[in-house]
């Protein structure tokens, strides 16, 4: 259980979500739409796969199609945008491809990460080991990627701790309502220790705990220095005998600051 948690961190200028311990599956679950045309942005072509013959990146099409490949192995360590229409990739100029190639290379944006050409909601980077960067056009789709990880991580962490021999409990969703609470403070960096969770008084409780500030970018740190000094600001409790979640906040002065909205 020692790596079982959540962290995420939001650059909101960007729409950017850097996060570890939310997988491919749960972005596929999450999002209110599959993409249904995918460029891949991996430094490495796959001769095997549909070649886009103006930017000479694999190409795949159709929501199943999509679906199929990011719940694959290959899928979890794939980089890709997505593109509206298949006549937009002949638009790109020069300097558009140079920029996806960035992308695909460097993990970040060069000048904005959604074309207008392109018309994509996402760019998809895993940068790491159970690391990803996901651009997001709309923050709507990631509240939804966040609460089935979530809901994931509970029905994890709480059934493997009772035994095989306990009746499994069945988490229900997160009120989007109490993953938004959490806007004024994704910019700190949030953990959502599952590691440190436990049940009392019929509750499961899972603190969150706000990281400290680091000269590093978040790609460089390691776990242990995440949860160096990092502080509990609130907690999610799931009643288990209701099925319902509540939002405990532990930490008033931590959300204080309302600069995101």
């Amino acid at each position: 259980m020692r790596d079982d948690y959540i962290y995420v961190h939001l650059e909101s200028l960007v729409n950017l979500i850097y996060s570890r311990g939310i997988t491919s599956s749960d972005f596929l679950q999450g999002v209110f739409q599959i993409p249904t045309n995918i460029l891949l942005l991996n430094n490495t072509t796959d001769d095997n796969r549909q070649i886009d013959p103006h930017t000479l990146l694999n190409e795949i099409n159709g929501a199943k199609e999509i679906g199929d490949f990011l719940s694959s192995p290959n899928g979890g360590t794939a980089k890709w945008i997505d593109f509206s229409q298949r006549e937009a990739l002949g638009d790109l100029t020069a300097n558009d491809i140079a920029e996806l190639l960035y992308m695909g290379h460097m993990n970040s944006h060069l000048n904005t990460p959604f074309s207008y050409k392109l018309q994509n909601d996402f760019v998809y980077l895993t940068v790491g080991d159970d690391q990803v960067k996901i651009y997001y056009r709309r923050l709507k789709n990631f509240y939804a990627v966040l609460n089935h990880s979530l809901v994931r991580h509970a029905d994890q962490s709480f059934n493997e701790r009772r035994g095989m021999f306990r009746r499994t409990v069945k988490f229900a969703e997160v009120p989007q309502t109490m993953v938004r609470q959490l806007i004024p403070i994704l910019g700190e960096g949030l953990i959502f220790a599952f590691d440190q969770s436990f049940e009392q008084d019929h509750q499961y409780r899972v603190p969150i705990l706000m990281v400290s500030d680091s000269n590093l970018a978040p790609t460089l740190r390691s776990r242990e220095s995440l949860y160096n000094k990092a502080q509990q600001v609130a907690v999610l409790k799931y009643h288990l005998k209701s099925g319902h979640w509540h939002f405990v906040v532990t930490d008033p002065h931590a959300f204080d600051n309302d600069s995101l909205y």
